[in-house]
């Protein structure tokens, strides 16, 4: 009895300290997305005879017209397979504004025309009475001929082609770029659309262009409300179940989202209630004279345009105009971080064979959506934008998972603006903008590891290390470049981090071997008999403390010309000994205590796979491998816990992978005892 006694304590001492506890070069149609026909103000687009069937008088002064295809179609492709998220009209209608801007401003400069050059702007007013809300630019404006060629040519005869390409995934998004959709997004809320017009060009009347998306369209002189100038006005008639649009609070939130760094003025009209201090006359009644009178607050309701876009897109200036604090207050605004820090940014622009101009951001802190899940489908990293408008925020290829904690704008001159998240992902010029990002945000990285500061890289560590492991894992092309970057505990560095160079650095004469052992945190691995056998021998440990670590190293068999072992694998050997005579002695001290193991494997069957003696132990009665190709306890209580978690069942589960050796010091006073 007291042998099996003795023998369960010994194996259960193993277990307790097991070692496994510019002009764009491809310039796009302005057509595509959110820059649709509006922008085409003053353009020739000719249209067939078929395009406009004859007039007909409707009302006096009013002509009604065809459109040039069905519109059925249209709304088809708009409703059911551009648009996922109907709150997009406003920033394609904002954007088609900033463009009829930005052509007058062009035009005025050609023409000289320097009164046309006073500042352009966007306002947006909503009247609930009405069940309206209207956009007005002080733009290019349009003739009734733009009026017809702009709004009246929505499609053409490839429309239906286009949407079953499009359910098939083949379609070829810049055939968007050939439908009116941009402007007719309106019809995603509104019934009816107004769109009242003056162009700049001279003794240009007033038009109104009205469709409420049946067949056709009218366009009449207007007199209504005058236009000063030249400009366009939109006014949508809100559906029923779009009313949500006319408070301003939605407004501003849209706009905030989408076109907040829209180069020209957006405004809201929108409700402001302030309060003043004014004489309280019932308490005031009986004062004496001379005395000063009491005062009271009351609240003054008034209503005035009030801007929206006052942040200003600091990545389309140069690097070297802009200061450390705006790059810190642009972070804290953009990314809503009030008292997180950036450890690094870098701002930089794309050239050649596609333009876009970014910066990037390592947080000070780790973002708190990414706090409860590393990968969070709803934290918002990267921003994309073309030419100042939002975009997306949630594109699974403009940067690689292991950098989901970098944040950071992008605007590019080149994307297909096209209208869905899913099709825009197959735009190769995404994968070109991918490689460079991930560049950059190595080489920040890198700036961060190299400073003076060695508290900054320990701090970004802290927080992000976990990521630069998901890395090595997934990343085959910058693997190379992330495992210099890695850091570890090792049983020399004390509460310090060691690197891969620093270990190598460290290393004993004649040493080809780096050493690693895998546990469930620092203290048990500094306990691990497996450890102990190679300590002993002078020699440095990397601790490797977390559960993706020992997947992460299975991806990094070697570092530079060093390879890695795992000291918790049977077999292990030293560069200073003789393998064979390594063999022969362990054979001789399997002999010499046969009846001990004998004895052990007995009372452990089924257990461990063997009871092997050897004297690299040194302080350790006993030890626990693995085989070669075994898999270590934490990383079977890891795959346990999965199993569970995924609805599985725990029994057994790990049966086949349990392939432990437990390894017998012959010199330790259990064993003797034995």
């Amino acid at each position: 009895m007291k042998l099996y006694q003795a023998a369960a304590a010994l194996f259960a001492s193993a277990v307790a300290v097991s070692a496994f506890t510019a002009p764009s070069k491809m310039p796009i149609s302005r057509n595509m997305g959110t820059r649709t026909f509006v922008p085409k103000f003053g353009t020739s687009l000719a249209m067939s005879d078929s395009a406009v069937v004859d007039a007909e008088t409707v009302e006096e002064g009013a002509e009604t017209f065809e459109f040039q295809a069905e519109v059925g179609r249209v709304m088809d492709i708009i409703i059911n397979s551009l648009y996922s998220n109907r709150d997009v009209f406003l920033r394609e209608l904002v954007s088609n504004a900033a463009d009829a801007c930005d052509k007058k401003r062009f035009l005025s400069l050609t023409d000289g025309d320097t009164a046309a050059l006073a500042n352009p702007e966007i306002k947006i007013k909503s009247d609930k009475d009405a069940m309206t809300v209207t956009i007005e630019d002080t733009g290019v404006g349009m003739t009734k001929s733009e009026l017809q060629n702009n709004l009246g040519r929505i499609a053409q005869s490839g429309t239906k082609k286009f949407m079953e390409a499009l359910g098939e995934g083949k379609a070829d998004v810049n055939l968007i770029g050939q439908f009116g959709v941009g402007f007719y997004s309106a019809y995603l809320v509104a019934d009816k659309v107004e769109v009242v017009t003056k162009s700049m060009q001279a003794d240009s009347p007033q038009y109104k262009w009205t469709s409420d998306a049946s067949s056709s369209y009218t366009i009449s002189e207007d007199n209504s409300d005058p236009i000063e100038g030249s400009g366009t006005r939109l006014i949508l008639h809100l559906k029923d179940d779009a009313l949500e649009y006319m408070e301003s609070a939605k407004l501003e939130e849209l706009l905030q989202h989408y076109s907040e760094f829209v180069e020209f003025p957006i405004s809201v009209w929108k409700e402001k209630t302030e309060y003043k201090q004014v004489p309280d006359e019932e308490a005031n009644k009986d004062l004496p004279e001379g005395e000063e009178p009491k005062m009271k607050t009351v609240p003054e309701t008034s209503e005035d345009y009030e801007l929206m876009n006052t942040n200003k897109p600091i990545w389309l200036r140069t690097p070297n105009e802009v200061t450390e604090e705006e790059y810190k207050d642009f972070y804290q605004s953009a990314f809503r971080a009030t008292y997180d820090e950036p450890l690094a940014h870098t701002h930089f622009s794309l050239e050649g064979q596609i333009e876009c101009k970014s910066i990037l951001y390592i947080p000070g802190m780790l973002p708190f959506e990414l706090s409860k899940d590393m990968f969070d489908e709803d934290a918002k990293n990267i921003r994309l934008y073309v030419k100042r408008v939002f975009i997306n925020d949630k594109f699974d290829d403009i940067v690689p998972r292991w950098l989901k904690f970098v944040r950071g704008v992008v605007d590019s001159q080149d994307l297909p603006l096209n209208v869905s998240r899913e099709i825009l992902q197959k735009s190769k010029v995404l994968s070109i903008i991918n490689k460079r990002l991930v560049r950059k945000s190595l080489d920040m990285i890198k700036d961060i590891e190299s400073d003076e500061d060695e508290s900054k890289y320990i701090m970004f560590w802290n927080n992000f290390g976990k990521y630069l492991k998901v890395g090595v894992i997934e990343d085959r092309r910058n693997k190379d470049d992330i495992v210099p970057l890695l850091r570890f505990f090792t049983s020399s560095s004390g509460e310090e981090y060691a690197s891969l160079d620093q270990y190598i650095e460290n290393m004993k004469e004649n040493q080809k071997q780096i050493f690693y052992v895998t546990a469930d945190g620092k203290e048990k691995a500094q306990m691990s008999p497996a450890a102990e056998k190679v300590r002993s021998r002078g020699y440095e440990v990397l601790y490797l403390t977390e559960p993706i670590d020992e997947i992460m190293i299975e991806n990094v068999p070697d570092y530079k010309e060093f390879k890695l072992v795992d000291v918790s694998k049977e077999g292990l050997s030293f560069d200073d000994e003789d393998k064979e005579e390594r063999k022969k002695k362990e054979e001789e001290l399997n002999v010499d205590h046969k009846a001990v193991k004998d004895f052990l494997e007995g009372a452990l069957a089924g257990k461990v796979q063997k009871v092997q003696i050897t004297d690299l132990l040194s302080d350790s009665p006993a030890a626990l491998v693995q085989s070669a190709y075994g898999m270590s306890p934490t990383m079977q209580r890891y795959m346990k816990a999965q199993n569970v978690a995924a609805g599985g069942s725990d029994d057994g589960m790990m049966g086949s992978f349990n392939q432990a050796v437990l390894e017998v010091n012959p010199t330790h006073p259990i064993v003797l005892d034995l």
